[in-house]
């Protein structure tokens, strides 16, 4: 499958390179898992002077250094009898041989469990070598990992980047591009995997890589994850592992309270059980530390002030696997997927109606760009009040011009 989008991205990873040929330039790019992290660094290096180290989480310091060494023999940067004794020497190799390369390390955050202190050996030599003309590019998926790594103001690599680059998903329009190349011909289609996978690039290369084209939602959700051996059965537990660390069990359960319909802050309370002082302290930290959820308030609102706020799931297949798998863990570990299968196939419908509000907030959004609407508007989102909702609301609060938008997501809708 080609390559898709990432305009914006590519171009301002060119302009660093260019900068790169003057002087030092680390760059980070970080995101949700499967995003697209790995493919966007592939396609800008094309053409380049590139090396790429990954950084395994499930080797010792000994073995991942020695790794690092193999490989900058392989591309000739050193002689073959050589032999690195420290990350030191590693990092100094870098410095003095890789001037106007392009050095890429994959997952820079698992160096936190593997050998810590790698990240104050590279604060020192960064500060010693600002003048050397190489591009440092760190890729990390675990946000709240390369949030403690380079903006918490007492951790060695604080203020040593030139570039963060957020590698957020796909929209619905350049998904749907993917979705045409596996077959996809039908909007309904396109709309239901979307709300389910969300603008994820790797979910519909799996599509591909499994050979699923042209088949139903239903039949790839079942391969994915309901299923003996499935790929992606156990991956939302084991990313929020590497993310949240001791302090699992609390997340999980406010995230599955928030994917079961308890969006209000009473409504988390309740179901988890947790104090109002506690549940706010750990939905900050969903929202600031890992953005995994959201807060949206009625549009007509000030975010800071109401707080008639509800929260949400950013990541649509988190919002998926905890709706309908961490509900139902113990059908799940004993194997009992068609159960599961049975229940998502009566609910789906739901949980596509919420996800193609967005898809239309999307749409609207682009069609005020173009200046294709009867009046720009200044806001948009939702609106509710007790017991009246408005799906849309789409306003200019200069002009007091105003439109209202029911989305309806279901079969023979009288429109």
């Amino acid at each position: 499958m080609r390559f898709i989008d990432r305009d914006v991205e590519l171009k301002e990873l060119e302009n660093c390179y260019l900068f790169s040929n003057k002087r030092l330039f680390p760059v980070v790019i970080y995101g949700m898992r499967r995003v697209g992290k790995t493919e966007l660094i592939k396609e800008f290096s094309k053409g380049k002077d590139a090396i790429y180290f990954f950084v395994y989480d499930n080797k010792t310091s000994k073995a991942l250094l020695s790794e690092f060494e193999n490989e900058l023999k392989r591309r000739k940067i050193i002689e073959p009898l050589i032999s690195l004794g420290s990350w030191e020497d590693f990092i100094d190799i870098l410095f003095e041989k890789c001037r106007h390369k392009v050095v890429i390390f994959d997952e820079f955050q698992n160096f936190r469990d593997i050998d810590p202190a790698v990240f104050s050996v590279l604060q020192r030599k960064i500060d010693e070598n600002k003048d050397a003309p190489i591009m440092l590019v760190f890729l990390g998926s675990i946000v709240g990992m390369i949030k403690k790594t380079f903006e918490d103001m007492k951790a060695p690599l604080y203020g040593r980047i030139k570039t963060k680059i957020k590698l957020a998903p796909l929209s619905y329009k350049h998904t749907k591009k993917m979705l045409e190349a596996l077959g996809y011909k039908n909007e309904t289609d396109m709309i239901e995997f979307f709300s389910v996978f969300g603008g994820i690039p790797k979910y519909y290369l799996a599509i591909e890589d499994f050979e699923l084209e042209g088949k139903p939602l239903i039949d790839v959700i079942t391969y994915f994850f309901l299923r003996e051996n499935a790929p992606f059965g156990y991956e939302v537990l084991d990313v929020l592992r590497q993310e949240f660390g001791k302090r699992k069990g609390t997340y999980y359960t406010i995230l599955e309270a928030i994917a079961t319909g308890h969006t209000k802050l009473n409504e988390i309370a309740t179901y988890t059980g947790l104090g109002m002082t506690s549940i706010t302290r750990y939905l900050s930290d969903l929202m600031e530390m890992y953005e995994m959820v959201g807060r949206t308030v009625p549009v007509t609102e000030d975010l800071r002030k109401t707080r008639k706020g509800i929260y949400f799931i950013k990541n649509p297949v988190v919002a998926f696997w905890f709706r309908y798998i961490h509900k139902n863990l113990t059908l799940f570990e004993g194997g009992n997927y068609s159960e599961i299968e049975s229940i998502i196939r009566k609910e789906i419908g739901y949980f596509e109606g919420r996800r193609f509000e967005a898809i239309v907030g999307e749409f609207l959004t682009e069609l005020n760009e173009k200046g294709a609407l009867p009046f720009k508007f200044t806001k948009l989102g939702r609106w509710w009040n007790k017991d009246k909702e408005i799906d849309i609301i789409a306003l200019n609060e200069r002009t007091k011009e105003i439109l209202f938008c029911e989305c309806k997501w279901k079969d023979k809708v009288n429109a």
